[in-house]
């Protein structure tokens, strides 16, 4: 609730949130580059969605509206009136340039009347936050509350830096780091998350099976379907690479994410 109302500027406040499925929104197992999604109602029975997103995807943001629009349209059903619709928002936290063509972090897409700007329907309302420029950032403010939110984001351990005082100011960030330490979660909770885990290895290593099939079968066989395939996977993993060495992500960290050699990264730093 604290974050939600930290992003979204709402006439009242959240002041009560039930969780509900997120059968709407993409499954784990079918999107392995999704971490978490989150569906929630509040007693307005306004709707909030919490995305976070870590490798960059395609057509990202035509996804994530598309979502949003699903559970807009999924609320009244037969018989119902139009009356009912209530108005849903949409956060989306991601840790990758979303937008290259400017430096702002933030991003909010509203319904507006391109003639009268302060004309607009409130149905749905799309919040991007980039955390990849926002680990760039120097002017972090305990006392804004997005601020305090994003930088637990990017780095918690910060919030254990703060004075007690501060920290009892603001229980709510010291719950969430709290709830970061393994020792809190259950046997049940920390096998769910380890096989999660696993989902995201297997993801990857099936990138890297398809990358190093394509070059097999370029090299070896001599195809051109095969030697076309192997040049654009490998051109995707080096544009990939040089993406993220641009935004000041270690060499170790790369080699990992994409199972490739340390060697094979540091060539395509910038001297």
């Amino acid at each position: 609730m604290d974050l939600i109302n930290a992003v979204f500027v709402l006439e009242h406040p959240v002041v009560n949130i039930e969780y509900l499925p997120t059968e709407l929104l993409p499954k784990i197992i079918a999107d392995k580059t999704t971490i978490v999604d989150v569906r929630c109602t509040d007693d307005l029975s306004r709707h909030f969605i919490v995305e976070m997103q870590i490798l960059k995807q395609d057509f990202f943001h035509e996804r994530s509206f598309y979502n949003a629009a699903r559970v807009y349209s999924r609320q009244i059903k037969k018989g119902d009136d139009y009356d009912q619709l209530k108005p849903v928002y949409a956060l989306c936290l991601v840790d990758h340039n979303l937008e290259s063509d400017t430096a702002r972090w933030r991003h909010t897409y509203k319904f507006l009347n391109e003639d009268e700007p302060h004309k607009r329907f409130t149905a749905i309302e799309m919040h991007y936050i980039d955390l990849s420029k926002c680990r760039k950032r120097d002017n972090f403010s305990v006392e804004d509350a997005l601020d305090r939110w994003v930088k637990y984001f990017i780095d918690p351990e910060y919030i254990k830096t703060l004075s007690m005082n501060t920290q009892y100011n603001y229980p709510n960030l010291k719950k969430a780091v709290e709830l970061l330490d393994e020792s809190n979660y259950t046997e049940g909770e920390l096998v769910a998350y380890d096989r999660y885990l696993d989902n995201i290895r297997s993801w990857n290593s099936t990138m890297k099976s398809s990358y190093n099939k394509g070059l097999d079968d370029g090299r070896d066989v001599g195809r051109d379907e095969g030697r076309d395939e192997g040049r654009e996977l490998e051109r995707q993993l080096i544009l990939k690479i040089i993406n993220d060495l641009s935004e000041k992500i270690s060499v170790d960290v790369i080699s990992s994410k994409y199972g490739v050699e340390v060697s094979f990264v540091e060539q395509f730093i910038t001297k």
